[in-house]
């Protein structure tokens, strides 16, 4: 067969004076060579760990291979780095963020609350969750990619997509590529952190076909099989396609891909606004196949957390905001960031909930400014009759900058304080000081936003080491 080169880009021209496109190049500036005869698309990878968290636990811990497990959602350390007695740990008001392929079989769900899941299996071993072994195994799964493909993209900490068009040249060399991805995690990961792999022409047709076999299956769909494909698949099973608009879809008489595909692009920019040029686009299997090596800049900076006991005084409420607004305050300040946009939200004990936003005219990254605003928003929001089991706050708007000077003195010395403060906090970590009025709030982990808590103490563990 001959080999010749996928055309994008620019034209050139030749030694002969005829017209060309630049070769295709990867990240690492080599060129891809690639039948000239084969699709002008890209292949697309998609790696997702099965039952991640619980599958690390049982490789670490032989003795819970084969039971139910389920890892809760707070884990054994405190934000800031400090471990608690884990026998002292209740999991009563947790969910399950992870349950084992075993704990699965026998109905237990992501998102359950622990109370739910040990009713329907006593003998259901609730762990507490180790984010830092969790990065760890991370880490290792990147850099595994990174080692094969042209270009890598985290997704989230079980998953990622890689553009391993250069790498594998074809559709059969990107199984071949799959299968050393998944001997080399065996090895470096262990066996017991199996994964699913989708392989296709866009970033929408790789993760759907990695989630149509699992556990451990390995899934090709290939250009000319991609309509007849996205066909066979549920609405909600398309990354984007979420209860709410599933709901919106249904009341539009909407129920499955194939009456999606079905439905003028017109109709649904009508309903859906701009978000309906992707619904007419997925339908298709049309997708995004750029695979973006370098992070996504942030959008929003924020914490929530769900309290082990539910919150009905103002001082109860005040303090824990306050200790929220300072971790959100510091991770701003790490990355020079300052916003404008403070958000809050409120879940109360029957898992109802409200929140609202609010624009500043100051831009701010210090934690008790950040409270103040809050709290405001708070006392506009909040059912005071109902108990609060949730807060949450984040800031928005972001521009990278340093906080903007004052005038005033007090302010100046403020601001003199508060990078003091950020000084200590790099070098010995992010719990070595708290306001004397948030000394009694305590706040665990929490397995889901495992990469946020760990930058809170990473600084921490660079120093032990």
């Amino acid at each position: 067969m001959a080999i010749g080169r996928i055309i994008f880009g620019l034209k050139n021209d030749d030694s002969n004076g005829r017209v060309t496109d630049p070769p295709l190049r990867n990240r690492y500036g080599q060129v891809c060579d690639l039948p000239t005869t084969n699709h002008p698309m890209k292949i697309i990878m998609h790696i997702d760990f099965n039952s991640f968290f619980a599958s690390v636990e049982q490789q670490a811990n032989p003795f819970l291979r084969g039971k139910p497990i389920a890892v809760a959602g707070k884990g054994r350390n405190n934000m800031d780095g400090k471990p608690q007695d884990v026998s002292a740990l209740r999991y009563e008001r947790s969910i399950v963020t992870t349950a084992s392929r075993e704990a699965k079989k026998l109905g237990i769900k992501t998102a359950m609350s622990t109370i739910e899941a040990k009713q329907m299996i006593p003998n259901l071993e609730i762990i507490p969750g180790d984010p830092r072994k969790y990065a760890e195994i991370t880490k290792r799964f990147l850099a595994i990619l990174r080692r094969y493909a042209d270009s890598v993209e985290q997704f989230s900490a079980d998953e990622a997509f890689a553009d391993v068009t250069c790498a594998a040249q074809d559709y059969f060399g990107a199984v071949m590529l799959a299968q050393l991805i998944r001997d080399d995690v065996a090895k470096e990961c262990g066996a017991y952190c199996t994964a699913s792999i989708g392989i296709g022409p866009n970033k929408l047709i790789a993760k759907l076909a990695g989630e149509s076999v699992k556990p451990s299956g390995l899934t090709v769909v290939r250009p000319e099989e991609v309509e007849a494909f996205v066909l066979t698949r549920e609405l909600q099973d398309i990354c984007g396609i979420g209860p709410r608009t599933a709901a919106h879809l249904k009341e539009l008489g909407i129920e499955s891909t194939a009456k999606l595909r079905e439905t003028p692009r017109s109709t649904l920019v009508h309903h859906f606004k701009s978000y309906g040029h992707f619904l007419y686009n997925a339908s298709r299997g049309l997708g995004p196949d750029e695979v973006q090596y370098e992070r996504v800049p942030e959008k929003s900076i924020g914490h929530s957390y769900t309290f082990p006991y539910d919150l009905e005084t103002d001082i109860e409420l005040q303090t824990n905001l306050l200790a929220l607004c300072d971790k959100v305050a510091w991770r701003l300040r790490k990355g020079n960031f300052v916003g404008s946009v403070v958000s809050v939200y409120v879940r109360y004990h029957g898992f109802s909930g409200n929140g609202a936003h609010r624009k500043i005219s100051v831009p701010i990254s210090d934690g008790l400014e950040l409270y103040k605003n809050a709290w405001t928003i708070l006392q506009e929001i909040r059912d005071v009759h109902a108990p609060v089991r949730l807060l949450g706050v984040s800031l928005s708007s972001l521009v990278r900058m340093h906080a903007p000077s004052s005038l005033f003195r007090k302010d100046q010395k403020t601001a003199e304080t508060i990078q003091a403060l950020d000084t200590l906090q790099t070098r010995y970590g992010a719990g070595i000081w708290q306001r004397a009025s948030t000394l009694k709030t305590v706040m665990l982990e929490r397995i889901g936003g495992w990469h946020y808590d760990h930058e809170l103490s990473e600084s921490r563990s660079k120093i032990a080491s």
